[in-house]
């Protein structure tokens, strides 16, 4: 968690603590990308252990 807030202190520093509204908002898409993305995994995932359920 320490390596995270290091991370996070050296963005906004280099930024002068302000947060640009694009990158903001890239890193929602990113984000909202990746849960859906997760998302779909396991419904395929799901899909495929009942389809070979089904097939014994």
């Amino acid at each position: 968690m320490d390596k995270r807030l290091e991370l996070l202190q050296r963005l906004l520093d280099a930024n002068g603590g302000k947060v640009n509204g694009k990158f903001l908002i890239a890193v929602i898409v990113v984000a909202v990308i990746v849960v859906i993305g997760f998302l779909a995994f396991r419904l395929i995932l799901v899909d495929m252990i009942l389809s070979l359920r089904d097939a014994r």
